[in-house]
């Protein structure tokens, strides 16, 4: 086996994430920020004195703040992406920071507490996902905020007797893999609102697919357990989708806390139904 850089030479357009390589950089960008922030708390220019290193000190914790959400977005891409080859082996050990590169924002005013990132669990595959690209959306936010516009568009639908609008079928097939996306509209649909989704499916083979793999996806961002599984397949079964609803779930690529939560579930006593 050999490791990413080696990789990267024998193939230009090579390109991969460490996943706990990346989680060490988001921390220490995180201690970055931090140490940066008590710096300028403690270290006030005086009145009339100069303030340029002051200024340029807090462009460098603004810009590091921005970095936040697309390293967060890309390990999200990446540990819910694992490379199905099982990786290229282990990559060398991440190297110190470096100083310098990117375009600062601009300064002046408090400065801002540095953000709550939370720690990422390191995963041991490397994978190509989230390497060079971020989706359909350049920031969580932005994918966040499309999701819960297609939830709600679809529990009007619901509310009016319509059935799933167009777009969010549209929407939910180009953006299937995104895990924000995916924790964003799942969040807010709830189970009976996936179970809604799976049966105004109408046994549509490809939007069935969309929901699998954006439950899988979603199983690894926001809770799917046994709970969760019980109220979705009962709503499914209200709603005529009973079989779709346990297809649904034993199909998806579900997180390895999800998948202990359906082995716990009795399914061959669950109800048929007729996916509609």
């Amino acid at each position: 086996m050999t490791d990413m850089r080696a990789a990267a030479r024998r193939d230009p357009d090579f390109r991969a994430i460490d996943p706990p390589a990346l989680d060490h950089l988001v921390r220490q960008v995180q201690d970055a920020r931090s140490a940066i922030a008590g710096w300028l708390a403690g270290h006030r220019p005086p009145p009339g004195g100069a303030a340029t290193g002051y200024r340029e000190a807090e462009e460098v914790a603004v810009w590091l703040t921005a970095q936040f959400g697309m390293l967060s977005r890309r390990y999200s891409f990446a540990i819910t992406h694992p490379d199905p080859a099982g990786g290229i082996g282990t990559p060398p050990a991440a190297p110190a920071p470096r100083s310098g590169g990117g375009s600062g924002g601009s300064g002046g005013g408090a400065h801002t507490p540095a953000p709550d990132v939370p720690r990422l669990s390191p995963v041991h595959a490397v994978t190509p996902h989230g390497a060079g690209d971020l989706g359909d959306f350049p920031t969580r936010a932005d994918a966040l905020k499309a999701a819960r516009g297609d939830a709600g568009a679809l529990r009007t639908a619901l509310e009016r007797g319509e059935g799933v609008p167009a777009d969010v079928w549209t929407h939910l097939k180009a953006n299937a893999g995104d895990p924000d996306y995916a924790e964003g509209l799942y969040e807010r649909l709830g189970p009976s609102g996936v179970a809604a989704l799976v049966a105004g499916a109408g046994g549509d083979q490809g939007r069935l697919a969309a929901i699998r793999e954006s439950l899988g996806v979603a199983s690894h961002h926001t809770t799917i357990d046994a709970a969760w599984m019980r109220a979705f397949l009962a709503d499914a079964r209200r709603d005529g989708a009973g079989s779709a609803a346990v297809a649904v779930l034993t199909g998806a690529p579900l997180s390895a806390k999800s998948q202990a939560a359906l082995a716990k579930l009795d399914l061959s006593g669950t109800p048929a139904g007729t996916a509609r």
